[in-house]
């Protein structure tokens, strides 16, 4: 089986790599012998005498994927819109592909999927998502028989490093951040992984394969960690949680409720005990139960490991023309062509509140009774006393709907002033 490289970064230079040193491992576990042909990067430079003997490089992408004798592209770019056209453009040829770009299938997956679908080719992407966790073979070929009612995980380990600092060393954010840089968890521009963008991105393919639908990225509501107060990490502690920011999917009789957000979770539940830049996923399936699976979720080594597992399926596979095995999505994409996904942003889910008060003896009867005018019951009340007569109020509310909530806060920035800032956070329960 022959093999291209579209991409010359970090993670396209360790599978190169990591096949060569690896050969004899990855020769005795493939059913056919597999072998690079070919390199496409803006810079030849930096691929020369770094490929197997034989290897052409260039920077003609385009003369990849059209290339006769290439039977799998690897699409390891990390860039969006060419490698969208090289997708197609190698599917149209009817090569499989083998990609870790998270951001061009969740922006547009259902376009290369349905051709990967049509052409009868395989698209893979097991270091797209949570790299050294198996969590795409584990939901598309594992639990193909659950029916998947939840998918709940930390699937960005730059963020989980950053909060993890900021919680047990008591650093602020600008810090965590330099740091998380400094030992390469995190790029010189860290938007993608801060703003939860990055782990919505995987959110979609996982909700895509759990539920057996195709899942719109842009109804995926996710929110970043670059405004949490080192304050609420703290107060978070002292009542037994840690904030970390939690990626959700859940179908609910009112649809599908699916985002990111930073999240209160148990110090004692396992998402709770995932530290440094590790990552973490709970799965809920009818069948199967609760699942917990663990593992390094970013890194060259470790996303060229799951890379060259992909090739390896491939090459397993009898058909000389490499079909067969699971469905791309783990579902018929033609089955659930004409399927509506109904989306829902009304979940049933408990809150951490805190409101900055002026310091008096009548305040926590008038914010009670806001609660109670709400039909919001709380759970856990604590009072921060602060100097200069202010007050900092601490709820966690039983659980309650976005709804009642959103009528509830106006109502408490009311009763506390307008001088004052009103700080939520949902509070998951025991996930796992």
């Amino acid at each position: 089986m022959k093999a291209a490289i579209l991409g010359f970064g970090n993670v396209a230079a360790a599978t190169i790599e990591h096949f060569m040193l690896n050969e004899e491992i990855i020769r005795s576990k493939a059913r056919k012998p597999i072998e690079f042909v070919r390199v496409a990067t803006r810079t030849p430079a930096r691929a020369q005498g770094r490929v197997p003997v034989g290897c052409h490089v260039s920077d003609d992408c385009w003369a990849l994927v059209n290339d006769a004798q290439v039977d799998v592209v690897l699409e390891l770019t990390g860039d969006v819109e060419l490698a969208r056209r090289l997708v197609l453009q190698a599917l149209a040829n009817r090569k499989h592909v083998i990609t870790a770009n998270k951001a061009l299938l969740a922006r547009h997956g259902e376009e290369i999927l349905s051709k990967a679908e049509e052409v009868e080719c395989s698209v893979m992407f097991e270091g797209a998502v949570a790299v050294s966790i198996p969590i795409i073979k584990t939901l598309r070929e594992s639990a193909a028989a659950n029916r998947i009612s939840s998918i709940t995980g930390i699937l960005n380990g730059t963020s989980n490093y950053v909060l993890w600092q900021m919680s047990e060393h008591g650093v602020d954010f600008a810090t965590a951040i330099a740091d998380a840089q400094r030992k390469g968890y995190a790029e010189a521009d860290p938007t993608l992984d801060i703003s939860g963008e990055d782990a919505a991105h995987k959110l979609t393919l996982l909700a895509s394969l759990g539920f057996g639908l195709p899942i719109n990225f842009d109804a995926v509501d996710f929110k970043g960690i670059e405004a949490i107060d080192q304050l609420d990490i703290q107060l978070a502690k002292r009542l037994g949680y840690r904030i970390k920011l939690i990626a959700q999917a859940r179908m609910a009789s009112s649809g599908l409720c699916i985002g990111v957000q930073p999240t209160l979770v148990p110090m004692a539940s396992m998402l709770g005990q995932v530290g440094d830049s590790m990552n973490g996923i709970a799965l809920q399936g009818d069948l199967q139960g609760t699942a917990f699976l663990y593992g390094s979720g970013a890194g060259g080594r470790q996303t060229a490991s799951a890379v060259l597992a992909d090739l390896i399926e491939l090459a397993n596979r009898r058909d000389p023309a490499g079909t067969g095995g699971a469905f791309n999505m783990g579902f018929r994409r033609s089955h659930v062509a004409n399927t509506n996904v109904r989306y829902s942003h009304d979940r049933l889910i408990a809150f951490y509140i805190r409101l900055g008060v002026d310091h008096n003896a009548d305040m926590p009867a008038r914010l009670s009774k806001v609660f109670a005018d709400t039909d919001v019951s709380v759970n856990v009340l604590l009072q921060d006393v602060k100097q200069h007569d202010q007050t900092d109020l601490i709820a966690i509310t039983h659980e309650t709907t976005n709804s009642q909530l959103r009528v509830m806060l106006p109502k408490l920035q009311e009763a506390a002033g307008t001088r004052h800032s009103v700080v939520v956070y949902p509070v998951l329960g025991e996930v796992a």
